[in-house]
């Protein structure tokens, strides 16, 4: 584990995993650290040389207060490969990095050997809007049992989404108290995750011209606007404004369809997946990366 300066007062944590070959550089989720990769990332060091990197305002990353659009998050990424030397890397990235992934890719392209997107968001900035209609959400209160320990918030996570966190992403994205061992807070900057979704920006998936693999889970991104909670109450003006950004979203997924139909990409439906792909889907994760990684 290293830290990296990508701007003035923000050093990012980079793992090194080792390894032999060319870079290849994993992006975490929402919410999460570099650790989330700790167990799979490692499977890849045969053949090129791994790192994981841990978006700002989460773990042991700076937690700056500004920073978190999609763009200076993309910019972030090319100030890492500049830190260690990289000209040129392949890159992983899960869920919520697909918006700064493919902001570099298209923005960098001369940085980017090949991109391997594990369901990632496609219309973040339609989340991005959809925020500005409706508050953020309050956050779900945990279970009391879950939160006794640091095991019991483990396997509460692991039945949340299918699969067991490496144990130094419990750890790092996770505060205990130090003497009943019970759980207290997330470990990052409270309005961080707020901040990224609301930062989303538009970006262009077609436009990028690396050799693309989009494994993702067949699962819509936004519910009816008429399931909302209270959308019979709200005004007419708002519930056309979100009737419009559900239809805007279907009609994403369909050009998303059509973008995995390009020469460069590789679309593969993951069938009885969840989110977290490589937790739930290992073994077919594992191999439809290193065949494309290898051959494509």
């Amino acid at each position: 584990m290293k830290r990296v300066k990508v701007a003035e007062g923000v050093e990012l944590e980079l793992l090194d995993f080792g390894g032999q070959g060319p870079a290849l550089v994993f992006l975490s989720g929402l919410g999460n650290t570099g650790h989330v990769f700790d167990t799979f990332a490692p499977e890849f060091t045969a053949a090129h040389h791994v790192y994981a990197v841990t978006r700002r305002g989460v773990g042991s990353s700076s937690w700056p207060e500004q920073g978190y659009d999609t763009a200076t998050l993309g910019e972030d990424v090319v100030r890492v490969l500049e830190g260690l030397g990289i000209a040129k890397a392949s890159f992983v990235g899960h869920s919520a990095a697909g918006p700064e992934l493919t902001w570099v890719a298209t923005h960098h392209p001369e940085r980017v050997e090949k991109v391997v997107y594990l369901d990632v968001r496609t219309n973040g900035d339609l989340l991005a809007e959809l925020l500005t209609v409706l508050p953020m959400p309050p956050p779900s209160e945990p279970a009391p049992e879950d939160v006794a320990s640091r095991a019991a918030l483990a396997a509460a996570l692991a039945s949340d989404v299918g699969g067991a966190f490496p144990a130094h992403e419990i750890d790092e994205a996770n505060e205990f108290d130090p003497k009943t061992g019970h759980y207290l807070r997330a470990r990052r900057w409270p309005h961080a995750e707020e901040r990224v979704m609301k930062g989303f920006s538009k970006v262009d998936f077609a436009a990028v011209t690396a050799a693309v693999l989009f494994l993702y889970v067949d699962q819509p991104r936004f519910g009816r606007p008429e399931d909302l909670p209270g959308f019979s109450q709200m005004d007419l003006p708002v519930q056309e404004k979100l009737r419009n950004l559900g239809a805007r979203a279907l009609q994403r997924d369909a050009e998303m369809l059509s973008v995995m139909s390009m020469p460069n990409w590789k679309g593969i439906k993951l069938e009885h997946a969840r989110h977290y792909v490589w937790l739930t889907n290992h073994d077919e994760v594992l191999r439809e990366m290193k065949t494309f990684l290898e051959t494509f």
